[in-house]
């Protein structure tokens, strides 16, 4: 089982939508042997997702679940095969782990924080995201080995 974690800052935001979205185009896909989670680098454990990332989602046809926010310990980073951070400056906190990837770096863009906005920006955010987690969707594809 191949794992990826998500990372940005609480872990209730962009992280958690891209969580739900992968896992989601995954399943559609058939895609088996992948395991997805996020985390924050400053999450405070047990939070629910934000309410505007909640409704975003829902506007996109995901089905968001009973997310709880989960801190981004060292245990979990070293067990994760692949770290997708949302920013460049999220990579950077956690550089020296294996496997630590920016969204830019993958994708040629971060994901900005919606902390904050409207719903509109959270909106905005989660399509970045799913398009994003498309890019990541055809690499696993590419790869073969569901990684």
């Amino acid at each position: 089982m191949k794992k990826i974690l998500f990372v940005c800052t609480g872990n209730t935001c962009r992280s958690p939508m891209a969580e739900i979205i992968l896992k989601t185009k995954l399943k559609l896909s058939g895609v088996k042997g992948v395991s997805v989670k996020s985390a924050g680098l400053s999450a405070t454990d047990g939070k629910n997702m934000s309410e505007n990332s909640f409704r975003a989602l829902k506007l996109l046809g995901y089905k968001p679940y009973g997310f709880k926010s989960s801190q981004a310990t060292g245990i979990k980073l070293i067990k994760s095969d692949i770290i997708i951070c949302m920013t460049a400056e999220h990579k950077e906190c956690i550089k020296n782990f294996p496997n630590v990837y920016s969204m830019k770096e993958i994708t040629g863009y971060d994901i900005a924080d919606p902390y904050g906005g409207d719903l509109n920006v959270y909106v905005k955010t989660s399509h970045e995201i799913e398009d994003a987690c498309n890019i990541i969707l055809q690499k696993i594809m590419e790869k073969g080995d569901k990684r």
